[in-house]
């Protein structure tokens, strides 16, 4: 096992998303399922952050990302297909002591996402330590869908 899986609260703890397309989306809604104060940085996003954007329920600082986006951060997350910045920030997060999750690189990280799945007071998390995402999401839609079973008995 090279991740522990925890639990962390992150409820109105600064969080920065850098890249606002589907993988930042998901991890933006993530994190705001958690309760954290999320910043997507990106010159351009999608339609489901511009909307909870504009509903205020994340903030988007449309442009490129800049260090001083890590200002009070907690944790952060490089979301963009651009290796050079995601691999800047992560430089960045760790000199400022803030946790970083490289979606394109589970070996630069120091946090990483599970596969999610959340009912009635249950959230389950399925790791495989970064090397295989799609198993962990079907390895999650398998256990969910024994669950909705067991729901009907």
């Amino acid at each position: 096992m090279k991740y522990l899986p925890i639990g962390l609260d992150l409820r109105a703890r600064i969080c920065i998303v850098v890249g606002g397309g589907q993988i930042g989306a998901r991890k933006a809604t993530n994190l705001l399922r958690a309760g954290a104060a999320v910043t997507v940085v990106s010159p351009e996003v999608t339609e489901e952050v511009a909307r909870l954007a504009e509903a205020n329920q994340l903030r988007w600082r449309k442009g490129e990302f800049q260090g001083s986006d890590l200002d009070g951060a907690f944790l952060a997350v490089a979301a963009t297909d651009n290796e050079e910045l995601n691999f800047r920030l992560v430089q960045d997060a760790k000199k400022r002591g803030v946790l970083i999750c490289d979606a394109s690189s589970a070996s630069r990280s120091e946090v990483i996402f599970g596969a999610l799945h959340q009912t009635d007071g249950i959230t389950l998390a399925v790791f495989t330590d970064g090397q295989d995402p799609p198993l962990a999401r079907r390895v999650r839609d398998r256990i969910a869908a024994l669950e909705a079973q067991w729901k009907k008995k």
